[in-house]
């Protein structure tokens, strides 16, 4: 078993959520964290435990638009809630080269069940890269979608993040 740092700098987080007018974009560099996984010939034994913890600052989540990034701020209660974690607990495949990845988020005051997919990768320095995906409903974490001059944000996001992770020594 090998535990991975992140790497924040080339870590980040994308997220797309629909709405009656147009795609809302939003991104979040620096992800913090960890991953622990046997990784046997460049790929995941699924057969031994793995698991991550994935944090991100509240306040580092920016939408494209000025407005409604403050909306996303403000429902997202930043200051009192200023980390968002990932704690993936569950991870089996390969299927394709893709992984299926399941664990808890949480999102201000409420823990919930996610899961996705995921793609690694091994760099020839030992480093790993992670490129995973998964779809929120943010009613699923007692958030409404942003309402906002006839804009109407569905509740479904499209999330995306990409992992640069070196082992520890």
């Amino acid at each position: 078993m090998t535990r991975y740092s992140i790497v924040p700098e080339r870590s980040e987080l994308a997220a797309v959520a629909n709405s009656n007018v147009h795609p809302i974009h939003g991104s979040a560099h620096r992800l913090d964290g960890w991953i622990e996984a046997s990784v046997v010939d460049g790929v995941v034994d699924t057969e031994q435990p793995a698991s991550a913890q994935i944090e991100l600052q509240t306040t580092a989540l920016q939408a494209d638009n000025v407005l409604v990034n403050r909306e996303i701020q403000r429902r997202l209660d930043a200051r009192r809630y200023p980390v968002v974690r990932a704690d993936v607990t569950q991870v089996s495949g390969p299927s394709g080269g893709r992984y299926n990845v399941s664990g808890k988020l949480s999102l201000r005051h409420v823990t919930h069940e996610v899961s996705g997919t995921a793609e690694m990768r091994m760099h020839g320095d030992g480093a790993m890269q992670v490129d995973g995906e998964l779809t929120l409903d943010l009613r699923d974490f007692q958030l409404d979608p942003p309402k906002l001059l006839g804009l109407r944000v569905y509740p479904q996001v499209a999330v995306t993040v990409q992992i640069f992770a070196t082992p520890e020594h």
